[in-house]
């Protein structure tokens, strides 16, 4: 079972100018997700807990 879905893994005939464009295009998508999500997520935290902070 496992030796099949290898086989159709690697042996679907893709070029590796598609693998490394896809390969790319993931890379990207990461980027583009953490400058979405987390880079806001991030400044919102800091700005609540700089607002938020306890008078010592």
């Amino acid at each position: 079972m496992a030796f099949s879905s290898l086989n159709l893994l690697f042996g679907a005939g893709v070029s590796r100018e598609v693998a490394r464009l896809s390969a790319e295009a993931m890379v990207g998508s990461f980027i583009q997700a953490a400058i979405v999500v987390v880079v806001p997520a991030a400044i919102i935290l800091l700005w609540v807990s700089q607002k938020d902070a306890l008078s010592r």
